[in-house]
């Protein structure tokens, strides 16, 4: 009994270890189980963790997307504003293009005026010049006219007392042949006639002309005068075409002229050839003896004389007649130069009353000219006006140039801010797929070790049923056991809980750490960016708005990221309460482990008392070894199947032993992130008292910004037109700045004849300069500017439509000189024409009277041989006669030579004139 006791105990002793040892890979399962649980929870809080480290960065991104929405909403207002005024800017560049182009027009207009009325005066002056040495000429010439009048009214009377005699003796005889100087004389009033004809026809144009009125600026009257002209034009030319011919007939006059005085010559010659051989005759006859044959030869040669006096007293008769028609025409002649010089001295009040009217037209002229160079030095004034406003808008362009360089630097700053978020974006979306392709790969492994875990449980619970059934059967051997187990098991199971929540703690304090670091992190790109902003806000201190716009940003990332920290802070100090929570809780877990221990002992005092409960029991175990030896068979399995779970579980505390160098080393990293916050905290401190002296500096200077902000957006307006403007318009003013150089140079030399119009444009540079003053102003103004501007070019206009009333007037009194020259040049012609008819005329009196004188001397010789005896007549005394004959034709003769001369002289100088 005793040895079978024995074996029952050492069975039983065996079978408490093995359930001991059940028990504790039970146990090791279970903590297994539980470590995996809570790994699990780990992985869960991190993958809580990084979702909500991806909502942050969702979040982030979200408010960059809001931020880069803002500032694409703010580019396209800038880029709206800057179109809008680009487009006012252009309108106004158009404007000042077109009022710039109108000046220039009007320059234009005003230089080529001047030019005209420069020219016209030039041309007026000369034609006054020529009028007056015309004038000169022809008063010369009408005092020539007087005195050859007064010379021939002389001659004539000297004429008509020397024919006196003539007449008496030429009256008996009656018949009269007609010869070449009839036929010449009546062509000769034929021609006359027919100049005098065309003299009342030009005396009654002048009439006219001197009757019509005044000439006025309308229309109508200038048709007039340009029919008037046109038909004095045709008039001229029939006069040239006419004197012409009368310069031919003249020529063929002088021809004529010359053929008659070399008759003339010839009759003369003849004549005193005959009257020497009568003077030899007589000697002859005186000399020799009376006999028939020379009384024969006598009576032949008287008979012969007798003939030749027949022959000299019908050319005397014919020569007397001619006298008379000579007389005649010389009154005719003296009528028609008497009328043609009073017709002359009415053209000449009339030529000195155009040219007096011409002369206060000038006077008008210059005076117009004085104003339309005053006008141009306005404009002149104005254009480097222009000029400088363009210098002006050339250096404000330059600095809104640089302002655009800096701002689109800004741009590309924060749109390589951008990028860089982006990245960092990209590279965390990236570690999210990473880590959550980790926490696929846990789950899975996790799913796996759930399953073993559910298998192990199946088994146990198989096992536990195999265990309750022997438990049934030793129930009061294995009750107190099962209390003392279960107690045992329930303060492991408190310790391996409390030891799971630890590593939990540690996990999260890792987690903490990590995402403290990466605070950190952040907390260095922030500082970095703050840094890098606060060089931003040094160097764009006069972009105040968009800087401002900027800091607040700062300020609000800056203010996230002091939630973040104290959101950090409360977390950390959540787990130092949670770990002062852990601690006090494993002060209770070691009070509760020295409960226990007494429990222990209490428990083994009863124990001892139930042994003897226990060999009641043997009888029973015998009966329930069979079936322990089945289950030991089972049991071996078990065991086999524990082994591989041992092996597992060695696995799996290596892997907690990893973690628990991590957790070591996050702890190190924890210590490291503390002693790095505090030296954030108090960079922090440093950083807020900064910001809040640099929010004070940026309210001060936002208060003090603001009125100017208002005047800068009016002037930026004004600049970004006057930029645009500046560039049309100094391509425009280098075109033209080698135009206006010229119109400089041209002005330069009219400068001094230009003062009036300076005078009235002064006033209109004042308007113009108030004008430009209301534009920077108010753009209201502007266009009341524009209206005024307008209005000046009217002025303008009017003044350049003067000028062209004036150049038609000039115009038209260069017309109206031409014509008057014209006419001047066939008064000219006419006196010519009349001079060398009287030439002619006085020439043939001249020639009519020697030959009268002849006919008389010639008469006086042959009364006084026929009173006269001839024995007292002698040589001498007869011979002198005929020698006065000959002597005072000669003298006669030189007379109207130098008479000739002296017109036709006359005539080619007025020519040459």
């Amino acid at each position: 009994m005793a040895n079978k006791n024995h074996a029952g105990h050492r069975r039983i002793t065996e079978l408490q270890i093995k359930i001991d040892e059940l028990q504790k890979t039970n146990r090791g399962l279970e903590k297994h189980i539980e470590q995996l649980h809570e790994s699990k929870e780990v992985a869960s809080n991190q993958v809580d963790i990084l979702t909500r480290k991806n909502e942050q960065l969702c979040e982030e991104l979200t408010e960059i997307d809001k931020l880069a929405e803002q500032l694409e909403k703010d580019k396209e207002q800038l880029l709206d504003v800057a179109e809008k005024e680009l487009e006012d800017a252009k309108n106004e560049i158009r404007q000042h293009q077109r009022t710039i182009e109108n000046l220039e027009h009007t320059i234009s207009n005003l230089t080529s005026d001047a030019s005209l009325t420069k020219e016209q005066l030039e041309h007026a002056e000369v034609a006054l010049k020529e009028k007056q040495d015309e004038n000169r000429t022809l008063n010369v010439l009408v005092d020539q006219l007087q005195d050859d009048q007064n010379r021939l009214r002389k001659k004539i009377e000297k004429h008509e007392r020397s024919e006196k005699n003539t007449v008496l003796a030429c009256e008996k005889s009656n018949a009269m042949a007609p010869s070449r100087l009839d036929s010449f004389i009546k062509s000769l009033e034929e021609e006359r006639d027919h100049y005098k004809r065309e003299a009342e026809n030009l005396r009654k144009t002048l009439r006219r002309q001197s009757l019509s009125p005044k000439r006025a600026n309308t229309n109508t009257q200038l048709l007039q005068l340009e029919s008037e002209l046109k038909k004095t034009l045709r008039e001229r030319d029939e006069l040239q075409t006419m004197l012409e011919k009368y310069e031919r007939h003249m020529a063929e006059i002088q021809a004529n002229v010359k053929v008659l005085t070399s008759d003339r010559d010839k009759a003369n010659m003849l004549y005193d050839r005959a009257q020497q051989e009568i003077t030899q005759l007589r000697r002859e006859f005186l000399r020799s003896p009376k006999t028939p044959k020379s009384s024969v030869t006598a009576q032949a040669i008287l008979q012969r004389v007798e003939n030749e006096r027949d022959i000299a007293t019908s050319d005397l008769r014919r020569m007397t007649t001619e006298r008379d028609s000579l007389r005649e025409r010389l009154k005719i002649s003296q009528e028609n130069a008497i009328s043609d010089r009073a017709h002359l001295e009415q053209r000449i009040e009339e030529y000195q009353s155009t040219i007096r009217i011409m002369e206060n037209e000038h006077a008008e002229l210059k005076s117009k000219l004085s104003l339309m160079k005053e006008t141009l030095a306005s404009v002149e004034n104005e254009l480097k006006i222009l000029t400088s406003r363009t210098i002006d808008t050339e250096g404000e362009l330059s600095r809104q140039k640089a302002e655009c360089e800096s701002l689109r630097l800004l741009n590309g700053e924060t749109e390589h801010s951008l990028e860089e978020t982006q990245r960092r974006l990209s590279a965390k979306n990236s570690e999210l797929q990473i880590a959550q392709e980790k926490l696929i790969r846990l789950e899975e492994k996790l799913a796996e070790q759930s399953s073993h875990c559910f298998n192990l449980r199946e088994e146990i619970s198989f096992l536990k049923g195999t265990i309750t059934e022997l438990e049934k059967e030793k129930d009061s051997l294995i009750f107190s056991v099962d209390k003392k187990t279960e107690n045992i098991s329930t303060l492991e199971d408190s310790i391996s809980v409390k030891d799971s929540t630890i590593k939990g703690l540690r996990d999260a304090l890792s987690e903490i750490e990590s995402s403290a670091r990466q605070s950190a992190k952040t907390l260095s790109s922030h500082e970095q960016e703050i840094s890098r902003l606060r060089r931003q806000l040094d160097d764009m201190s006069d972009e105040l708005t968009k800087t401002g716009r900027d800091r607040e940003s700062a300020f609000k990332e800056n203010s996230s990221l002091h939630d973040q920290l104290s959101k950090s802070k409360l977390n950390i100090q959540t787990l130092n309460s949670k770990l002062k929570d852990s601690q006090n809780e494993h002060e209770d877990i070691k009070l509760k482990l020295q409960s226990a221990k007494a429990e222990i002992v209490r428990l083994d005092s009863l124990n001892n008392s139930k042994e003897k409960e226990y060999r009641d029991l043997l009888e029973n175990y015998r009966r329930a070894s069979a079936q322990s030896e089945s289950w030991e068979n089972k049991f071996h399995q078990m065991e086999s199947e524990s082994s591989s779970a041992k092996l597992d579980l060695m696995g799996k505390e290596s892997e907690c032993r990893l973690l628990k160098e991590r957790v070591e080393s996050l702890e190190k990293e924890i210590e490291q992130y503390i002693t790095s916050e505090q030296s954030h905290k108090s960079q922090m401190s440093n950083l807020a008292k900064s910001v809040t002296r640099v929010e004070e500096e940026l309210r001060q200077a936002k208060a003090e910004k603001v009125t100017i902000l208002e005047d800068l957006a009016s002037t930026r307006e004004l600049c970004v037109k006057l930029d645009t403007s500046k560039e049309v318009i100094n391509r425009h003013l280098c075109a033209r700045n080698q135009d206006i150089e010229r119109f400089q140079d041209e002005l330069e030399s009219s400068r001094s004849d230009i003062e009036l119009l300076r005078k009235q444009l002064a006033s209109e540079r004042i308007s113009v300069k108030n004008l430009e003053a209301l534009l920077v102003s108010n753009q209201e103004k502007e266009f009341q500017s524009q209206v005024h501007a307008q209005d000046l070019d009217s002025e303008l206009q009017l003044l350049g439509d003067k000028l062209a009333l004036a150049e038609t007037k000039l115009g038209t009194q260069s017309r109206e000189a031409a014509q008057l020259r014209n006419k001047l040049n066939q008064q000219e012609a006419q006196l010519e024409m009349t001079k060398r008819q009287l030439s002619t005329e006085r020439f043939e009196r001249e020639l009519a009277a020697k030959e009268l004188r002849r006919q008389t001397d010639y008469q006086a010789t042959s009364t006084l041989r026929g009173s006269l005896s001839p024995s007292r007549l002698s040589p001498e005394y007869t011979f002198r006669p005929s020698v006065r004959t000959i002597q005072s034709p000669e003298r006669t003769f030189r007379s109207p030579e130098r008479i000739s001369r002296s017109p036709e002289r006359r005539s080619v100088m007025f020519r040459n004139f």
